[in-house]
C-alpha cells in the first residue's frame, strides 16, 4: 500500500479515514498505531496528539462511519425522482457492498467491547430503520405494516453483516427480485378476503 500523504499537521479525521482505509485493505488487524503512522508518514506522537489510545480512535471511527452512512442515506432518500421501492433496493445494495461490509463488520465487532462504539452502532441502526420505515410508508403501507417490514429488513441486514462470510451474496438483481416480492406480499390483501 502506498503512503496516503505526508503532512506535519494531520487532523483527527485524517487518522480516522486512514484507519477506515486500513480496515478495507488489510482488515481489523491492520489498524495498529504503528501501521497508521507508517501509512501517514508520521510518528506515534502525532497519533497521541489526537487520541488517548486505540479505543479512542475506534470511537472516532464509529462516529465517522455514522456520518458517512448518514450522508449516503440522506443522499439516497433525497432522490425523490427515484421510486421508493427502487430507493430501498439501492440502499440494500449499498449496505451489502464488500467495502461497506468490511468496515461495518469491524465496527460492530469493536462495539462488543466498547460502550461508546456500541451506542453509535445502535444510532446507525435506528437511522437506517427510520429511513426504511419512512420509505415503506411512501408505498402506502399502514404504519404498523411499515414498522414490521422495516424491522424485518433491518434485522435481515444486520444478520447478513454478521453471517455474510458463510452465506451466498445476493446479486443486485436477486436483491431487487426479493425486495419486490416482499413488498408485493406486504401490501397484498390477506388470503381469504
Amino acid at each position: 500500500m502506498t503512503k496516503s500523504r505526508r503532512s506535519p499537521r494531520l487532523t483527527a479525521t485524517d487518522w480516522v479515514d486512514a484507519a477506515l482505509a486500513l480496515i478495507t485493505s488489510e482488515g481489523v488487524r491492520g489498524v495498529k498505531i504503528s501501521q497508521l503512522c507508517e501509512e501517514l508518514g508520521v510518528t506515534k506522537g502525532s497519533f497521541y496528539w489526537h487520541f488517548k489510545d486505540l479505543d479512542a480512535l475506534w470511537e472516532a471511527m464509529a462516529a465517522r462511519w455514522q456520518e458517512i452512512n448518514r450522508q449516503r442515506i440522506t443522499e439516497l432518500h433525497e432522490l425523490t425522482e427515484m421510486p421508493a421501492d427502487a430507493r430501498l433496493i439501492a440502499l440494500s445494495t449499498m449496505l451489502i457492498s464488500d467495502s461497506h461490509l468490511t468496515v461495518e463488520t469491524a465496527i460492530r465487532d469493536w462495539a462488543r467491547s466498547n460502550d461508546k462504539v456500541a451506542e453509535t452502532v445502535r444510532s446507525i441502526d435506528g437511522e437506517v430503520f427510520d429511513v426504511v420505515d419512512r420509505t415503506l410508508r411512501e408505498l402506502e403501507m399502514s404504519p404498523s405494516q411499515a414498522r414490521l417490514l422495516a424491522g424485518l429488513l433491518v434485522y435481515a441486514g444486520i444478520g447478513y453483516i454478521h453471517g455474510h462470510e458463510g452465506l451466498p451474496t445476493p446479486t443486485p438483481d436477486e436483491l431487487q427480485h426479493a425486495i419486490s416480492a416482499l413488498l408485493s406480499a406486504a401490501v397484498a390483501p390477506p388470503v381469504g378476503n
